[in-house]
Order: structure tokens, then sequence, then C-alpha cells
């Protein structure tokens, strides 16, 4: 089979043939998938640019949908043939933040997490723990499939942000594919009055061309907007951060009416900083939230994206491409220079 293979020693990704995993490799609890799409994530970039943890060797794709090809003793949830998504993140179930109901901060299971640190999606096969597969309906397009994993992050922000007045001003930083959905998700709980602001020409047309009838700027002209105004008054009520770049973070904080939310939820390089005025905090009683993953979201990820699909999530409108395997240099330079908002890897369909 061909998979996509980084080697974090060496700082190479390479397309690679291997063996498809055997009899002797379906051990108890495992499953043997027939990946038939799968995402490139910002986190794979950061893993090439070695920003974020990976294994010296692993197959990357942690974004995947696929049918089930093989299942080993004691696997009873699925059957072969079913359609399926994979939730990448695991955890021990002995440490304290497991025992807490905090397994998105278990360091046991973040060191085994499929397509970073166990050989995940980018290939044709993937042999994957049972407890980590998700049965799809029959109904469900299994490129609709690969958007779950994102969509099960982006729920563990919206919770983590609590209650939303209906009446919220709300401003998004960054129209890549996280932005977008994001903002597909706001308008589909019926939040309208949405700013997104977006430095990419190209971008801020995908997020006009979504028809959400949302407000899309460059973010000086927000800036510009709000300069010399109150804006513990005329401010923000929510900001969520999809970009993770410490300046436009900085720059937008100030931006938080009296009361707002801040969610910090694209991936900032771990050595980065921000100046923030704490008077700020205390006096407008600001509220920070920060989001780690997916912990309990997978299920909810897939009930929602199948209820937004044929609404929100058109691959074109949203500015994703396709790509077979052999042209992930294509489908990385695309991504990077901002020319697709995301990559997907079709395998065989």
């Amino acid at each position: 089979m061909k998979a996509l293979q980084w080697d974090k020693i060496a700082g190479k990704l390479s397309l690679i043939n291997k063996d498809v995993p055997g009899a002797k490799d379906l051990t108890s609890g495992y499953i043997l998938i027939k990946v038939a799409y799968a995402g490139i994530c910002g986190t794979d970039l950061h893993i090439i640019q070695k920003e974020f943890r990976s294994a010296d060797k692993v197959i990357l794709g942690h974004e995947f949908s696929g049918t089930v090809v093989k299942i080993g003793p004691n696997v009873d949830h699925v059957k072969v043939g079913n359609k399926v998504v994979v939730d990448p993140n695991s955890h021990c179930d002995q440490c304290r933040f497991c025992y807490r109901g905090q397994p998105n901060f278990c360091s046991k299971g973040l060191a085994v997490s499929i397509g970073v640190c166990k050989d995940g999606g980018f290939s044709d096969y993937c042999l994957v723990p049972a407890k980590h597969v998700i049965k799809l309906p029959d109904s469900f397009p299994l490129d609709k499939g690969a958007l779950c994993e994102p969509y099960s992050c982006i729920i563990r922000g919206w919770d983590n942000l609590g209650t939303i007045s209906d009446d919220s001003q709300i401003l998004i930083l960054g129209a890549g594919i996280i932005g977008l959905l994001w903002a597909s998700l706001f308008h589909h709980h019926g939040y309208y009055d949405v700013t997104i602001t977006e430095i990419s020409e190209g971008r801020r047309k995908l997020a006009m061309g979504l028809n959400l009838g949302y407000q899309v700027h460059h973010p000086d002209d927000v800036q510009r907007k709000f300069a010399g105004v109150d804006t513990g008054l005329e401010g923000y009520d929510i900001i969520v951060d999809c970009t993770g770049v410490p300046k436009a973070i900085e720059s937008a904080f100030p931006l938080l009416r009296c009361g707002g939310k801040f969610c910090m939820f694209g991936c900032c390089p771990k050595v980065s900083e921000i100046t923030i005025n704490p008077a700020d905090i205390m006096l407008k009683e600001l509220t920070i939230v920060g989001s780690q993953v997916n912990p309990f979201t997978i299920s909810k990820a897939v009930s929602l994206v199948n209820n937004m699909s044929e609404r929100y999530l058109d691959f074109e409108r949203l500015g994703i491409g396709f790509y077979s395997l052999e042209k992930y240099e294509e489908a990385m330079q695309m991504l990077k220079t901002g020319q697709i908002s995301k990559a997907m890897f079709a395998f065989d369909n």
C-alpha cells in the first residue's frame, strides 16, 4: 500500500510503499480500515515544521474516514463494510486527568495519538484500535466524514464558550478552513451578527462565497473602525481566534466588550508571547477560553456534520481541494500559499 511518512530526524516527508497489515497484525480489539478520505490539518503542517510533537517516523493523517475491511477478535460495534470515522486521540484511563473526565490532558494518551505518534490515515489502509472507530450511518458521505474530526475539536471550543447570548456580536479571526467551519456553525445556530477578518484576499473571497451574510474584512479595516471607540461598550461579545498568530490575537483582544469571551482556538507556536492589559480583564470581566482537542465530542460531530452537510458543507465553496496521495507536494503547496482552504486526499474512490 502507499503511505505518506514523516521522518522527524531527517526532516522529510516521503511517499513509501509498505505491506498492508495482515492477520498477524489484526490482534484483539483492532480494526483494519480502507481509507476513503483524509484531510491535511494545520497540525500536520506544524509537525512538518517541527513545531509540534510527533513520533520519529510516522504515517501522518488524523482526520480520515473509510470502510471497515477486517476486524480482529473482541470487536462487536462495527462490521465489515461499515462506513466509519476515527477519533485519533487516546487516554490511559488511569491518570488524574482521566479520572477527572479530562482525557484531553492525558500525557500517555497524547503520546499514542493516531496520525501523530502512531500511524494514521495518509495511507491506503490503516490499522486502528476499535475504541477509536465510530460507525457512520449508511447514507453518510465518506468525504463529509473526514470533517468529523475537525468539527469535534470545534465543538470542544464551542462548549467551552458556554452560553452565547442570541444578540451577541461575534468576531472570527482567520478564514482558513477552521474559520469557515466556525462561521458555518454560528450561522447554523442562528447567529447572524458575525464579522470575519482575514489578511488573504483569496480567503476573504472564500468567506464571502459562503453566502452567510456576514461581514468580511481585512483586520486593519476593523482596527480602523474601532479607533477611538470605547470597545467596552461597543466591542465584540465573542472573539474566536482561528489563526494561531500571536500578533492577530494581541491586536484583537482589546476589541472585546465588557463581559466578553475570547476563545483561543488556533494553534500558536509554543514559544510565543502576547501582551494584554490585565486591567481590561478585571474591569471588563473578560473570559479567556482555551480548547484542547476533542474529549467526548466525536459522536456529536458525526450528528452535526450530518445535519449541516447539505446547507453548509459544500467543498467547492469551502475551498477544499482533492488530491491523490502521489500529489502530496502540490497539495501542501496549494495549502501553504492560501490558494485553497484545505487539502484532502482521496483514495481510490
